[in-house]
């Protein structure tokens, strides 16, 4: 239990320093008001009302909560099977705080409409994939390997940096990640004693939902002429798809087959 709760809090402060700290960039220097992003109501479909405190109710808290459900099934179904996990319970534990924490600073982006929370929105996203490609490291290798999960996740937080030279390079930086993800999943799931048909099935999932979160977001105003995309619009569906390939992104690591002996490199 002590290695548990330690566990636990580990994968806590590893999540919490970095965006502490990266608030405390953005909050401190000014080269990031060059950066591209989106602030303003105008940006979603969603009928905004800017005196009330959660301006967009659909975007602003049923999606956000959504966030925080799925990161708080994850801390407690891993507790449950923390002895058959192991050490692997770390993964699981960053994923589930990553995914709490990036629900708080959507809700806070949608309330406040500052670039502070707009670009800690953006730079959050890309270490979630980066864990991915961490997390298919030591399910492929079969052991811990500090050194290479801390250059992957620094590459990934450093590279939020070229935001300061292009417009879109956001875009495509986010495109790169979502590509490693992909492409570091499929070599597991292509690995003889990992991938099952358990887990295949977990990945088209986590890859649909990743298209139907994409789809969702480009086309937010176009819905808007369909009915049905009126009162919860494409943002709000998108952020539902976002929320699902994070679940289904856990499944794929828990439907893989093989025990690997978890040492240090």
């Amino acid at each position: 239990m002590c290695k548990l709760i330690k566990m636990l809090f580990s994968a806590f402060l590893c999540v919490l320093i970095p965006i502490l700290s990266a608030f405390a960039v953005v909050k401190t220097f000014t080269f990031f008001e060059r950066a591209n992003v989106e602030l303003g109501f105008q940006h979603y479909a969603e009928k905004a009302d800017p005196n009330t405190f959660l301006k967009m109710p659909a975007n602003a808290n049923c999606v956000n909560l959504g966030y925080g459900l799925v990161g708080l099934y994850w801390l407690w179904k891993v507790n449950r099977r923390k002895k058959k996990l192991r050490d692997k319970a770390f993964f699981y534990y960053v994923f589930a705080w990553m995914s709490m924490f990036y629900g708080l600073v959507q809700f806070g982006r949608i309330v406040t409409q500052t670039r502070l929370f707009a670009i800690l929105d953006q730079w959050l996203t890309l270490p979630f994939f980066a864990w991915i490609v961490c997390w298919n490291e030591f399910m492929y290798r079969g052991y811990w390997q500090t050194s290479r999960y801390l250059f992957t996740l620094r590459v990934s937080v450093l590279s939020y940096f070229a935001v300061l030279c292009h417009d879109f390079a956001f875009d495509v930086l986010l495109g790169l990640h979502i590509l490693a993800a992909v492409v570091y999943s499929i070599r597991t799931q292509h690995k003889p004693d990992l991938g099952t048909r358990k887990s295949l099935i977990f990945f088209y999932l986590a890859l649909c939902s990743c298209a139907g979160f994409v789809f969702f977001k480009l086309a937010d105003h176009y819905l808007t002429q369909y009915s049905i995309f009126q009162r919860f619009t494409g943002h709000f569906w998108s952020k539902v798809f976002d929320v699902a390939q994070i679940h289904f992104a856990a499944n794929f690591f828990t439907s893989l087959a093989g025990q690997h002996n978890k040492g240090t490199k």
